[in-house]
């Protein structure tokens, strides 16, 4: 195979500079432990390498840019948040809602600020820092006086005041909508009911919802089994190919409220 973890990690090596790399075992698999001047990072590299071809092609090369320019950001995230002068009405004007799996942050040591969704997603608080963002704490909320009730509702503000934009596809007779503002915030917008109750006017019924990672929303009005392929076959995709995959399943709203649902095509 051509991609190896040694592969990657002398891309790492070369990219960072005095770069510490510590394997750990977490629920039965291994993960890396990045060490980079005063900054953190974990990569789940077994399951990444499982996505390139076994020879060098350009998709697999693409794929580990995209991979190394991921950590970079990340990096770059943690620095210009070490920086950052903060106080309550920076965080209550930049902050926004995302979405993940229920498991995100489970081994984590920070203690994130969340709200439960559903079975498979939770919401986690973000602040934004233009070229990046950083997941909320409970610690960055106490050191300057913002309660969770303040920070969730201007988080939710703060999501409606973002534009709605989209590209619609009709295959056999099915439409699906992809949101793609492409400000990070795709996702998120699920819990916009305002969005919600749009799609439930345009397309006249109940429909469904497919969140495979945070920077896509699928809104798909299904009116036949080939309909219902066509997604199941979209949210594996979307979800393989995530930074941050959240779920596979999928959700219907019917103008009230959203229920989990799991396509099976036989």
């Amino acid at each position: 195979m051509f991609y190896s973890k040694q592969y990657i990690f002398n891309i790492l090596y070369s990219k960072f500079s005095n770069l510490k790399i510590v394997e750990k075992k977490e629920n039965n698999k291994t993960v890396y432990s990045l060490n980079w001047q005063e900054f953190k990072a974990k990569i789940d590299l077994e399951s990444f390498l499982v996505r390139l071809d076994d020879n060098q092609t350009e998709k697999s090369d693409q794929l580990v840019e995209k991979f190394i320019a991921n950590i970079e950001l990340n990096f770059l995230a943690q620095e210009q948040f070490s920086k950052e002068q903060f106080s309550k009405e920076k965080i209550l004007k930049n902050c926004y809602p995302i979405l993940r799996a229920t498991s995100f942050g489970k081994n984590s040591t920070e203690h994130f600020v969340t709200t439960n969704h559903t079975n498979e997603t939770k919401i986690f608080y973000s602040v934004d820092l233009k070229n990046s963002y950083k997941i909320i704490t409970s610690e960055l909320i106490n050191k300057f006086y913002v309660t969770k009730d303040e920070l969730h509702n201007a988080a939710m503000n703060n999501l409606k005041s973002l534009p709605l934009k989209y590209n619609s596809d009709t295959v056999a007779n099915n439409t699906f909508y992809f949101l793609n503002s492409r400000d990070g915030y795709d996702g998120s917008r699920l819990l916009n009911d305002d969005i919600l109750k749009y799609f439930y006017k345009k397309i006249g019924n109940e429909f469904y919802v497919g969140l495979p990672h945070q920077d896509v929303l699928i809104i798909a009005d299904i009116k036949n089994k080939s309909g219902l392929e066509i997604l199941q076959k979209m949210m594996v995709h979307f979800f393989a190919e995530g930074r941050v995959p959240i779920t596979t399943i999928t959700f219907k709203y019917d103008n009230e409220k959203l229920e989990s649902l799991f396509i099976f095509v036989e």
